[in-house]
């Protein structure tokens, strides 16, 4: 699948003084004395999965100057990820209502920031792993503990200076269906002949663990895929400890998570009080599972949060 360039922003100040014009967004200033001297200027730009991409020149006296992830409407976290904030030259900050804002991840002294030169900053979010680059070098990375609920790309800059943004660009990805399953038929074939056609039929890039290829640890690659998933879509008629170790890690990541299983099958304690499609293993039952599970992952891709299953 081919990513997707998304529309050039239009930006509404929702907080500071801004100026905007020939696509550019300057932060001004704070927009009353005695606030907390920092400004945000929303997009209609919305991004689940892909990069943003952003030229940012830091004024005097401006402490922070990054790209927002997450945002929404509904008061509910979002992530600010580049230039400057607690002392520190790089930063992944998130903000949760009622808390405020939490560095996640640091890196380097602001006293090498430079006022009025041009940085390139580039931010990736796939799924809930999020990567901050500057001049195209990689500085900073982090795993949220759960994934964002809103998906719209804004601006945020801190302190009593100017930063400029401009030449702000956005590109989605397909987000990603990671699929567990024990590794032999008859679920190779519900894969091949359910799972994955209803996945893609609804934009989903969606594979198996043996699917991966090339070196390295096969956890480390599963770990990577639940992590970068939108969603993770579970067979567990056979009690199978790989598939539930990897259940589990999703469900501790927060991760929309749809759990499948024969209809004569016991559920073990655990996941017994999940939501769960319970098919038939007979050619009757293929539509339904298919309806069930369309169903499900329309419920995640509008923005439904947590283990739906």
């Amino acid at each position: 699948m081919r990513q997707k360039a998304l529309p050039t922003a239009n930006w509404v100040p929702v907080k500071g003084l801004w100026e905007l014009k020939n696509g550019e967004a300057v932060y001004k200033s704070p927009q009353r004395n005695g606030e907390d001297p920092y400004g945000i200027v929303l997009s209609k730009i919305e991004l689940k999965q892909g990069n943003v991409r952003a030229n940012v020149t830091l004024g005097e006296d401006l402490e922070a100057a990054r790209i927002m992830l997450g945002y929404s409407p509904l008061p509910g976290r979002y992530i600010t990820v580049g230039l400057g904030g607690y002392g520190r030259a790089y930063c992944i900050s998130e903000y949760s209502p009622g808390v405020g804002w939490i560095a996640r991840q640091l890196a380097g002294d602001s006293s090498n920031l430079q006022a009025q030169r041009e940085y390139a900053l580039g931010v990736g979010i796939k799924g809930q792993r999020v990567l901050l680059s500057v001049d195209g070098i990689p500085v900073l990375e982090d795993v949220l503990d759960e994934p964002l609920s809103g998906q719209q790309v804004g601006l945020f800059a801190w302190g009593k200076g100017e930063a400029k943004f401009s030449n702000v660009k956005a590109t989605s990805d397909p987000a990603t269906a990671f699929v567990v399953i024990q590794l032999s038929d008859p679920y190779f074939d519900l894969y091949g002949g359910v799972i994955k056609p209803i996945a893609e039929s609804m934009g989903l890039n969606c594979y198996l663990a043996s699917e991966i290829y090339g070196p390295g640890s096969i956890l480390q690659d599963i770990v990577q895929s639940i992590v970068e998933s939108a969603v993770v879509i579970a067979e567990i008629t056979p009690p199978n400890p790989n598939v539930f170790y990897e259940v589990g890690y999703a469900h501790a990541l927060k991760k929309p998570t749809i759990l499948l299983a024969d209809r004569n099958t016991k559920l073990p304690f655990d996941v017994s009080g999940y939501r769960c499609i319970f098919y038939e293993d007979k050619i009757r039952g293929k539509p339904e599972v298919e309806a069930n599970l369309q169903r499900h992952l329309e419920a995640v891709l509008r923005g439904q949060k947590g283990p739906v299953a």
